[in-house]
């Protein structure tokens, strides 16, 4: 009869088969070590894989200055599984901790004993302690996502990593970028149309001198005025999306005059097939980060929710 393996060594072998996997990953590149140590504990952690093993089974994990503890208890035995030192490894582990269910995982953090020293003050700074604690895992999550939507566009979208770049020096929706750029040139840098717009995002010699462009047929120059203009309009019209849209093709001054999408037919044709477009880019990059995450899913503030 074969001898089961102790939950602890099974344990160790799902962390190294999936570090493994994860070092053979492309996405490990981009994220870096600590940001692949946080992917990978958290999967060690997460109970999707396991919880058909799991019944009436719960974690501890313990935090103290040194160490930090994994305990099992399941019909009332308690077993230490894991003992890490209170490295990244350690502190990982307990930070993705407090985001996995409860019913599964159980947090204690034993600093100092709250029945010894439960004053106000003492209160006071463990709350910020841990809030300090919720703020660098967040942070270090919203790392994570920015980097596979980097290669997202990078690796999928022409001249994906300057979109990329320039939207996040304006604090503009790459995915909004590359919309546009698909409309006006499809991704030609040498377009030209008939009223002499240019390159990616076909824009005015005037506007893109306004914008800081001295070269239009320059990708760089081209998209860097290009979001900074989408941004003045985004601004303009205090967040209107289509506003936004409207102007780029249409010039703001049509759109605050009709108070809107003028009524123009190429206007309106224009807002309705960028939209189309946006709409397309965003579902491709929702694809990409979940392949990429296994499952996991970004939350609007860009941070990742464990499945």
């Amino acid at each position: 009869m074969t001898k089961k393996k102790p939950l602890k060594d099974s344990f160790s072998l799902r962390v190294a088969r999936l570090k493994k996997a994860i070092e053979r990953h492309r996405v490990t590149r981009f994220l870096g070590g600590r940001g692949a140590v946080a992917v990978l504990l958290g999967t060690a952690l997460s109970i999707g894989g396991l919880s058909e093993t799991l019944d009436n089974v719960q974690f501890l994990v313990q935090k103290d200055l040194d160490s930090v503890r994994v305990v099992r208890t399941k019909n009332g035995d308690q077993k230490v599984v894991a003992s890490l030192k209170g490295d990244f490894a350690g502190n990982a582990i307990y930070k993705l901790s407090q985001v996995l269910p409860d019913r599964y995982v159980a947090r204690e953090l034993s600093l100092f004993d709250g029945k010894w020293i439960a004053t106000g003050e003492w209160l006071s700074a463990e709350a910020g302690a841990a809030h300090e604690t919720r703020d660098v895992f967040l942070q270090e999550m919203k790392r994570i996502n920015d980097s596979i939507r980097a290669e997202f566009f990078a690796a999928e979208i022409p001249y994906g990593e300057l979109i990329y770049e320039k939207a996040r020096k304006y604090d503009v929706d790459p995915s909004l970028v590359a919309a546009v750029i698909e409309q006006e040139s499809r991704f030609k840098a040498g377009a030209r149309s008939q009223v002499g717009a240019k390159g990616l995002m076909q824009l005015m010699p005037r506007t893109g001198r306004w914008m800081g462009a001295q070269n239009l047929y320059d990708p760089e120059q081209n998209i860097d005025a290009g979001v900074k203009y989408i941004k003045y309009l985004d601004k303009r019209f205090k967040g209107d999306l289509r506003k936004t849209i409207a102007a780029y093709n249409g010039g703001e001054g049509n759109v605050m005059r009709y108070q809107g999408v003028p009524p123009f037919r190429e206007t309106r044709q224009y807002v309705k097939k960028v939209m189309k477009n946006y709409d397309k880019r965003t579902k491709q990059l929702q694809k990409y980060e979940k392949q990429q995450l296994g499952g996991s899913v970004p939350e609007t503030d860009g941070t990742l929710a464990l499945r």
